[in-house]
């Protein structure tokens, strides 16, 4: 045994069993990452968390809350009934179904390195169970909002939870847009190809459910479902997220943020805003916006675009201007709306500002002031028929008074021989 004595100021010396020590600390060593490279489902950093606390209403998957049992006891029992109506339906056993599982080692070894924790109290059946419980019960759930069943296959909506509370799919759909509740798309695919009651794109099956329960998702949507995208998905936050950002590769990044005037000050400039109609929901944007921030595969587009509406909002002014003129959708109070987009942006970080050269285009426009004034001459003088007609007038009569006045003049130095 080696020691080592240390003499210590006043307080005499101790001895140091420095192999004991060693052996302590190298049993704490680790060979490997704490974290896989495939990692991509995380819990809502605090710093992000603490303007506003994020928790499921009704329903929890994957194993973030799993242990959770009392506040979704109820939803426990709908996942094992939409388990055995999908085990039904497809006339699949559920021996046959995980069997059916390409090898179950390697599922659940894949399945755990995208997740942010180990979860070590799920021993592998656990977590297998709830991969399969979970995911069956999503499939089944889609299919269902789906209407993709014939008339002698429909299923019994009146004793159905989900399907009889009319508010209940919009609670559904914040649920499962939350970082913490995402499932690797790889097993949804697996359980999918397996027991889907209609082969098609998983991809449009799952858009078509949150279209059907967040309308304002249509518009960023509508184009995105009618592609394949499967094989790039991570989760269903994760195609969420990829269908509104589709449009924005046109757009170039650059490192370093730009700040704007308000959109009251720019259109008063004469800048034009595009309807857009994007609902100003602060969980969507939030979870997206944790997921860029957490994940290394992903830009920062929806951060962006945060940043970019809280500097254009700064007023209800701002919020009244863009609703009324349909570039957002506004649930909220205009007061509350206001703050919205500076608690998201509060905290993050963006490494490449995606409307960066937008911002520095839109910034030259606004400082040449004749473009300030032509814009006030549109909006004052030529904004309807009236006001031109008027405006015309107007400039007839000056002229003609100007003629009047240069006859008198030339009559009055120059007279008549």
């Amino acid at each position: 045994m080696t020691e080592l004595t240390v003499v210590m100021e006043d307080h005499g010396s101790t001895n140091i069993d420095v192999e004991a020590l060693e052996q302590r600390m190298k049993a704490k060593l680790r060979s490997d990452s704490p974290l896989s490279a495939q990692c991509c489902i995380f819990r809502v950093p605090e710093l992000l968390r603490k303007h506003k606390p994020e928790a499921s209403d009704v329903v929890s998957i994957g194993p973030f809350h799993h242990s959770s049992s009392k506040l979704f006891a109820n939803m426990k029992d709908v996942k094992q009934w939409y388990l055995n109506s999908l085990l039904l339906r497809k006339n699949i056993s559920l021996k046959a179904l995980i069997q059916g599982i390409d090898s179950i080692t390697w599922f659940e070894k894949r399945a755990r390195d995208y997740y942010a924790e180990s979860f070590n109290h799920l021993d592998q059946n656990q977590f297998i169970e709830m991969m399969i419980i979970d995911g069956c019960f999503l499939l089944e759930l889609f299919q269902r909002r789906s209407n993709i069943f014939p008339d002698s296959d429909k299923v019994n909506v009146l004793n159905d939870p989900l399907s009889n509370m009319g508010c209940m799919i919009q609670y559904l759909c914040h649920d499962l847009l939350l970082l913490e509740n995402q499932l690797p798309w790889f097993v949804l695919e697996s359980l999918y190809n397996l027991t889907c009651y209609e082969r098609g794109s998983l991809t449009r099956l799952v858009l078509n459910f949150f279209i059907s329960g967040l309308s304002s998702l249509a518009h960023n949507c509508n184009g995105y479902r009618n592609h394949s995208h499967d094989n790039e998905i991570l989760h269903i936050l994760d195609l969420i997220r990829s269908a509104i950002v589709v449009p924005l590769h046109k757009f170039e990044s650059i490192e370093q943020e730009i700040t704007l005037p308000h959109a009251t000050e720019l259109f008063e400039a004469g800048i034009q805003f595009k309807r857009s109609l994007v609902d100003i929901n602060e969980p969507l944007f939030r979870n997206r916006i944790a997921f860029e921030q957490c994940y290394h595969g992903r830009d920062y587009k929806v951060t962006s675009y945060a940043s970019l509406m809280d500097n254009l909002i700064a007023s209800s002014k701002d919020v009244v201007f863009l609703s009324d003129n349909e570039i957002i959708r506004n649930w909220l109070s205009a007061e509350d709306a206001s703050q919205v987009f500076s608690k998201l942006v509060n905290d993050t970080l963006i490494v490449d500002f995606c409307y960066g050269r937008l911002c520095a285009a839109v910034n030259k426009y606004y400082k040449v002031r004749w473009n300030q004034w032509l814009a006030r001459l549109k909006r004052d003088y030529l904004s309807n028929p009236w006001k031109i007609t008027s405006l015309v007038a107007a400039f007839i009569l000056l002229v003609l008074t100007l003629l009047q006045t240069t006859y008198t003049i030339q009559q009055y130095y120059s007279p008549p021989k």
